[in-house]
């Protein structure tokens, strides 16, 4: 595996799958949209069993925060594909919009990951409060920020009349709500459980239910899609199979990913601490990318058609009638369930 903090000048350079003839195999420049943290754990794994390897690819992580910056990358063929927000793609499609040229093959994120999180002892009790407060994002151009704004839309608040202010993720971000810098902080589900088991007590603030679906997808450039079906389907299918690897195994998943990331380990005298944390977080983000009614990979029409209509509430969109093949495909969602669970469970908990 091939760790990437930032894009190299040879990555840059590259071609669509301009390395493929290179070796035998493929590479896979995937961006992920936030600083590295153990949510790329079941892909670390996937590596380490094989996993990629069985498919011919072989994975890159391209650190890359928000929306902004993916898609331009996309187009720059300097990543393959993005673990990346929906709302641009909708947005793309709206009248008088630039055309993103970008669709979604996978459902990353079943269930949303994205919260609103005050201090326990915030006069913030609900959405209404939000009037003239400042809300901690992860990035200005992050895609959540604009769901965000939806939502304030939707409960009657002027998104002028709040602050947005980015805060990364991190230390920095949580110093930031602790020290009263900021109110809100709209980060995703893995970060605010670190911040409260760390010791600081938090509460979510109630989201409304047409926010509650799919959140994140795999994104990717329309234009490589037909003729790469192949590819993508083997990128897929180990994607559904490292979450169940993980979720088997997450002790084994936690010290892969710890072996890859050897900065982010802990000391061995905080090994056993950080091990029971990690194992907390991951079992909660696991939950949202395994418990699902259909088959790995799989939206479902309401993912889009909800969204669609809250982004519509909060005046996002105009025109809510755009075809939803537009955004999304399920094509390939059998050929990424095409894989035997059991097996995939036993090789797992082989691993130490």
């Amino acid at each position: 595996m091939t760790i990437s903090r930032v894009l190299s000048t040879s990555l840059m350079a590259a071609t669509f799958f301009g390395f493929a003839s290179a070796a035998s195999a493929e590479p896979v420049r995937f961006a992920w949209p936030s600083a590295i943290n153990s949510g790329v754990a079941p892909l670390v794994f996937a590596e380490k069993l094989g996993l990629f390897e069985r498919e011919k690819l072989e994975l890159d992580i391209v650190v890359l925060t928000g929306s902004g910056v993916i898609v331009p990358q996309l187009h720059a063929g300097a990543i393959d594909a993005a673990y990346s927000g929906l709302e641009p793609a909708i947005l793309s499609h709206q009248p008088n919009a630039a055309d993103l040229g970008v669709f979604f093959i996978y459902n990353y994120i079943p269930n949303s990951i994205w919260e609103l999180a005050v201090r326990e002892d915030s006069d913030i009790k609900s959405l209404a409060d939000l009037k003239g407060k400042t809300i901690g994002v992860l990035a200005l151009g992050s895609s959540n920020v604009l769901t965000t704004k939806a939502i304030l839309q939707g409960a009657g608040i002027s998104p002028d009349d709040v602050s947005f202010q980015a805060v990364g993720v991190g230390a920095a971000a949580y110093e930031a709500l602790k020290s009263g810098q900021i109110d809100v902080l709209n980060l995703f589900d893995t970060a605010h459980k670190r911040l409260e088991l760390a010791g600081t007590p938090i509460r979510l603030l109630e989201m409304p239910g047409n926010f509650a679906g799919s959140s994140h997808g795999i994104s990717i450039l329309k234009s490589g899609y037909a003729e790469h079906k192949d590819y993508w389907t083997r990128f897929g299918r180990v994607l559904a199979e490292s979450n169940i690897a993980c979720q088997a195994n997450i002790e084994g998943c936690i010290r892969a990913y710890w072996e890859a990331y050897p900065e982010l380990a802990p000391t061995a005298d905080k090994e056993s601490a950080a091990l029971d944390t990690e194992k907390k977080v991951l079992e909660a983000r696991l939950a949202k990318l395994l418990d699902i009614p259909g088959q790995y990979g799989e939206f479902s029409k309401g993912d889009w058609t909800s969204l669609v209509e809250a982004l519509e509430l909060g005046r996002l969109v105009t025109d809510p009638n755009v075809s939803l093949d537009l955004y999304y495909t399920n094509e390939l969602v059998p050929a990424f369930n095409d894989f035997n669970k059991d097996d995939i469970v036993k090789l797992a908990k082989e691993v130490k």
